[in-house]
C-alpha cells in the first residue's frame, strides 16, 4: 500500500455509508456529510445532532482507540522506513477493517479487495510457531488488521462471506507463558458463570486463542451488521497510546459505573458490569483497565455494555522493573474499586465488593453473583485437569490464586 507523504482528508464512513470527512491541518475537525440532526453519530459524545463539526487539538478519542501500538506499531513502521506514520496514515491503513463500525479511505480511492480468509479450522489445527506467527503479521498486517494493544495479536478472516477479519488471534508469549491457555481458562469461568463473553476457541495445542469480534452481528440473510464500540478511555476522552498507555490505570470501577449510568445504560448492564469486575477480583486480573471495557452502539444510537474481554490471571506473572531489578509479582487491581486519595489498587475485601455491588451498580443479591462465579472457577480448574492443552505448570500457578478468589462468597 503506497502512503502519501502527507494526509490531510479522509473520507469517514459508518457501517459502509458516508458519514463526514476527517481533516487534518494544524487540529484535527470532522464534518459530518449531512446537516441533518438524525443521521448517524461517529461517538457517543460526538452527537450530529449538537453541532455538525467537531474539533480537537489531538485525533478524536473514538478514531484513537483503534490504532496500533507496541510491537504491531513498530512493524508498520519497518514496513515503510522512509515515512514517518502519523495517525492520518494509520486509519488510512485500517480502512474498513477496526474494531467498531468507522471506516477510513483516502478521497477517490478505488475500495480495496477483502483480506484472505483462512478456515478457522485450519487455524485451530496448526501448530504454533513464530514462524507462523510471522507469516499471519506478513499476510494481514499491511491491510491494517492489527489491533491496540501490547499482547500479540493480529485480526483474521475466517470466512470468505465476510469482507472484514472477523476473529482475533492471540499467540503464545515467551514473556508470559501459557497466555493463550489462561485467558481461555478466565473466559469458560466467565462463561459458566453466564457472564456475557465473545465466542472463543483455543487452538489445539494451547497456544493460540481465537476469540470472535464481538462488534460484529451475524443477520439472517447472511450479512454482516457492524456495532459501534467505544472502549471506555474514549469515553472519557483520554488518548492512552504508547507514551501515553500509564492513563489507562489511573481512575476507579466506581467512576466507570457512574459514567454508564450517565449514558443510560439500563440497569442489566450495570449488573453486568459489576459482574465482569467481581470476575477479574477473583481470578486476579491487574489488567482490567480502562480500554478493557466499553459500550457496543446499537445501529438506533442506543449503548449496551459490551461483552468481557481481555481478561487473564495476571497473578501468575511476575516482571521487573528495571534492568537487575528482582522480580515483582503483580498484586493490585488495574484501577481502585472506589474513587478518592484514601483509596488503593489493592485488591477489596468480600465486604467492600458487595457495597461495589449494591451501591454503585445497583445489584440486588452480590453475594450471589460471587457465589455463581465462584462455583464456575471450580469446575473450569477441574475440568482443565483433563486438557491436554492447558500446561500443567499453568495450573499449578492458577490453583492457589484461584483457591483465594473462590472465598470471596464465604467471607
Amino acid at each position: 500500500m503506497a502512503l502519501p507523504d502527507k494526509i490531510r482528508a479522509l473520507e469517514v464512513s459508518i457501517n459502509g455509508r458516508a458519514a463526514g470527512q476527517l481533516l487534518k491541518t494544524s487540529n484535527y475537525e470532522f464534518r459530518y456529510a449531512m446537516p441533518d440532526p438524525d443521521q448517524p453519530s461517529v461517538a457517543l459524545l460526538m452527537p450530529a445532532r449538537e453541532q455538525p463539526t467537531w474539533q480537537d487539538g489531538a485525533l478524536f478519542a473514538v478514531m484513537d482507540q483503534s490504532l496500533p501500538e507496541g510491537e504491531l506499531l513498530l512493524r508498520l513502521s519497518m514496513m515503510f522506513p522512509k515515512d514517518r506514520l502519523q495517525p492520518m496514515h494509520l486509519l488510512a491503513m485500517m480502512g474498513q477493517n477496526g474494531i467498531g463500525n468507522l471506516g477510513y479511505t483516502l478521497p477517490g480511492a478505488a475500495p480495496t479487495s477483502a483480506p484472505t480468509h483462512i478456515e478457522r479450522e485450519s487455524l485451530l489445527a496448526l501448530p504454533f510457531t513464530p514462524e507462523l506467527y510471522e507469516e499471519l503479521v506478513r499476510a494481514y498486517l499491511s491491510s491494517g488488521v492489527g489491533i491496540a494493544g501490547v499482547q500479540p495479536k493480529i485480526m483474521v478472516a475466517d470466512r470468505a462471506t465476510v469482507p472484514i477479519p472477523s476473529v482475533i488471534v492471540k499467540v503464545a508469549s515467551a514473556a508470559y507463558a501459557g497466555l493463550a491457555a489462561n485467558e481461555f481458562l478466565c473466559l469458560s469461568a466467565a462463561k459458566k458463570a453466564q457472564i456475557p463473553t465473545p465466542g472463543f476457541e483455543l487452538s489445539h495445542d494451547g497456544q493460540m486463542l481465537i476469540v470472535d469480534r464481538f462488534d460484529l452481528n451475524p443477520q439472517p440473510d447472511g450479512q454482516i451488521e457492524r456495532l459501534g464500540f467505544e472502549d471506555i478511555a474514549s469515553l472519557m476522552n483520554l488518548r492512552v497510546r504508547d507514551v501515553l498507555s500509564e492513563r489507562k490505570y489511573r481512575g476507579s470501577y466506581q467512576r466507570i459505573g457512574e459514567l454508564l449510568r450517565y449514558l443510560q445504560l439500563p440497569g442489566e448492564d450495570l449488573q453486568r458490569f459489576f459482574e465482569q469486575v467481581a470476575l477479574s477480583v477473583m481470578v486476579r486480573n491487574g489488567d482490567a483497565h480502562l480500554k478493557n471495557f466499553g459500550v457496543l452502539v446499537q445501529q438506533d444510537g442506543t449503548p449496551r455494555l459490551s461483552p468481557l474481554f481481555d481478561v487473564v490471571t495476571t497473578a501468575v506473572y511476575t516482571y521487573t522493573r528495571f534492568v537487575g531489578d528482582e522480580e515483582q509479582t503483580d498484586r493490585t487491581m488495574a484501577l481502585k474499586l472506589f474513587a478518592g486519595k484514601h483509596h488503593s489498587k489493592a485488591y477489596p475485601t468480600t465486604e467492600e465488593l458487595l457495597q461495589f455491588g449494591t451501591e454503585v451498580c445497583g445489584v440486588v443479591r452480590p453475594r450471589a453473583v460471587l457465589e455463581r462465579i465462584a462455583e464456575a472457577m471450580h469446575e473450569t480448574l477441574s475440568e482443565a485437569k483433563g486438557d491436554a492443552r492447558i500446561p500443567t505448570s499453568l495450573l499449578a500457578l492458577m490453583q492457589p490464586v484461584w483457591d483465594v478468589g473462590t472465598k470471596y462468597p464465604l467471607s
